[in-house]
Parts: structure tokens; sequence; C-alpha cells
């Protein structure tokens, strides 16, 4: 392969971003599939609704992201899904604007962060005040239900919800099986993921030289991702030379000569 390595190579092509095939209609039906899958969970699982903080479950319900990556580890905003009511999503100050035209949801608030980032010595303060907040929400849009589903929270707030009188179950696996079924709208949009992915390892193929190192090549595939919409790339995995085996070693400093 390395041999005819040139055939591959376009170098007006590889500079020229694909053009995203999606329009705003498919993207819309998608998402608004999303939505309804999660409803259906809801009401199978009956559960009034779900409290979502993994940045994955945010964007599926509601199609809504900022700051992905560092919200993993800081719980700086959140969402709640009814099953028979609002979309209210609880964001990280100033960035309302983030989300105009946003047609998934219906109310935006400042989110209470009771992680030590946001809080400080004042945890258990904020722990309480975000608990309140979430039960009076929860109660006003839920009547006389009090399961809620949550896929992932610190134990103090959960703890403080329970006190209030809900009843809070495992809601990770619920989002895991709202996503099983993919509508058309959806394939067509996993279909241009596929592509974007397929362009950056054609780029890494291309840009690949003797004596770059393994996150030189990296920063290819990264590269073609983020200027295609993606948002991060979660594992560094790379194959190369000696390195192939044992499987399982991230992309490094490592200089190979022979390519992948």
């Amino acid at each position: 392969m390395l041999s005819d390595k040139k055939t591959y190579l376009n170098s007006t092509a590889k500079d020229t971003p694909l053009k995203n095939p999606i329009s705003p209609e498919v993207h819309q039906r998608g998402c608004q599939y999303r939505l309804m899958r999660v409803r259906q969970q809801l009401i199978k699982n009956n559960c009034a609704a779900v409290l979502l903080y993994d940045p994955v479950n945010i964007r599926y319900a509601s199609d809504s992201s900022n700051m992905q990556v560092w919200t993993m580890h800081n719980h700086a905003r959140y969402l709640m899904v009814f099953a028979e009511g609002p979309v209210i999503l609880w964001e990280f100050h100033n960035c309302e604007h983030l989300h105009e035209g946003n047609q998934q949801i219906d109310e935006i608030r400042d989110a209470i962060n009771y992680s030590y980032f946001g809080a400080g010595s004042r945890i258990s303060e904020k722990a309480l005040d975000w608990a309140n907040d979430i039960a009076t929400t929860f109660k006003k849009f839920a009547g006389n239900e009090r399961r809620l589903a949550v896929d992932k929270a610190d134990l103090e707030g959960l703890q403080l919800l329970q006190n209030l009188g809900i009843t809070v179950l495992e809601g990770h696996s619920l989002m895991e099986e709202a996503r099983k079924v993919k509508s058309d709208d959806e394939l067509a949009m996993i279909r241009w993921t596929i592509a974007v992915c397929e362009r950056g390892i054609q780029r890494m193929h291309d840009e690949q030289r003797a004596g770059m190192t393994e996150n030189e090549l990296w920063a290819w595939l990264h590269f073609e991702n983020i200027r295609h919409g993606g948002e991060w790339i979660e594992t560094r995995l790379l194959s190369s030379g000696p390195r192939t085996n044992p499987w399982m070693q991230e992309s490094s400093n490592f200089h190979y000569t022979k390519g992948l």
C-alpha cells in the first residue's frame, strides 16, 4: 500500500471540506424522533421524568451541547425531560444564546453547580439549593408521580432528592434503550459521520511521513473531525509499527519510520 501511496493523494481535494448532505429538515426530524424515544422509555418504565447529566445523553434528548468534555467531570449543566411535560435545560451561566432556535428545549435556566469547582467550601449549601430546585420543578410537572430516573449525579445530591420524597431510579440504561432503535433520518446522520471518519483516516494516510510522531499523525484525524462539526474523539488508539501489539496503546510521541 505504501508503494502506491501517491495514487491516493489528491492535494486539491484534501484541502476542501466535505459538504454536509444533511438538510435542516432531516436534522430536525431526527432530533424530534430521539426525544420521542426518550419519552417512550419513560412511559414504559413508569417514570415521570429523567434527569440527565451525561453530555452525550443531553445531546441525544435535546440536540444541545456546550463544553462537552469539561461537563463530563463538572456538574455544570443538566437537563430534565418529562414523559408528559416540558424539556428544561439548566445551562452554565451566560450560555443561553448557544441554543437560540433549538426547538427541542422549552425552557432554559441557570444551573446550580454543587461540585467543588462551582461551590468551593459551600458544596452542602449548593447541593441543598439544587435538590430543592429539582424537587420543586419535578413535583410541578409530574403531579402525584414520584419516580425520577437519573443517569448520573453525586451521591449527596441523590440522597437529598430522596429526602424530599422523590424516588430516584437508575436512568442510564433507559437512555441506552432509547437509542437502540434508529430512524431513517438518524441513519442518514450516521452515514454522514462515517464519511467524516473515512475522510480523516484518508487524510492520515495522505499525510504520513517517515519520522513523524504518532501524535502528529493523529492530529490530522482530529483536524478533519473538528472542521466537519465533530466535537471530540474519545480515545487515541493508533496502531503504529512496533507499537501495534499489544493493543490499547494510545498515540504518543513515538517516532516511526515505516508508517502504519
